[in-house]
């Protein structure tokens, strides 16, 4: 493939990254729920979702700053409403990224909570309270469906492009 198609180095290393550490913090908290509160596993497993989740928000802001300071390939040849869609999508995965470490931050934070992440106590300056801590995690906890949802569309659209158009826009990212 043309090299001046396919993302620069450092956008495809950030976009597999992010896709592993968010895949981690997801794991992490599905599995956590298979433990009785209050054990050593479960905690542990938070733990790692957090790490992750914050990893992932570090790693975005990154990426940010990649995308404003490197040339991007320019859109696939297609209809327009595709490129708009696809546009759309890719807008949306990037807001859920930054997001979604946020409130989570934010839930455990307004909980009353240490952050435990990275092998670290980060100090938060909130004060508890329950009621935006419940708000936080229950926007937290919808965005994650949300996530499954356009990473979903997002990977659905990269197999039908590789295997159906079979138009090389799969291997710009790998």
């Amino acid at each position: 493939m043309n090299a001046d198609l396919r993302y620069t180095f450092a956008m495809r290393t950030l976009h597999w990254l992010i896709f592993l550490l968010a895949l981690f913090a997801v794991s992490a908290i599905e599995v956590h729920d298979l433990f009785p509160k209050g054990s050593l596993a479960r905690t542990i497993l938070f733990e790692i979702h957090q790490s992750a989740g914050l990893s992932v928000f570090a790693l975005m802001v990154l990426r940010l700053l990649a995308r404003l300071v490197t040339n991007i390939p320019p859109p696939v040849p297609g209809p327009r409403l595709l490129q708009r869609i696809a546009g759309l999508t890719h807008g949306i995965l990037y807001l859920l990224m930054f997001a979604m470490p946020v409130l989570g931050v934010l839930a455990v934070a307004w909980a009353g909570e240490p952050i435990e992440a990275i092998g670290m106590t980060l100090p938060l300056f909130l004060g508890k309270n329950d009621g935006l801590a419940l708000l936080a995690k229950d926007i937290h906890e919808s965005g994650a469906t949300l996530v499954y949802i356009f990473v979903g569309l997002h990977a659905a659209a990269a197999l039908w492009h590789q295997f159906v158009m079979k138009d090389g826009v799969l291997r710009r990212m790998l």
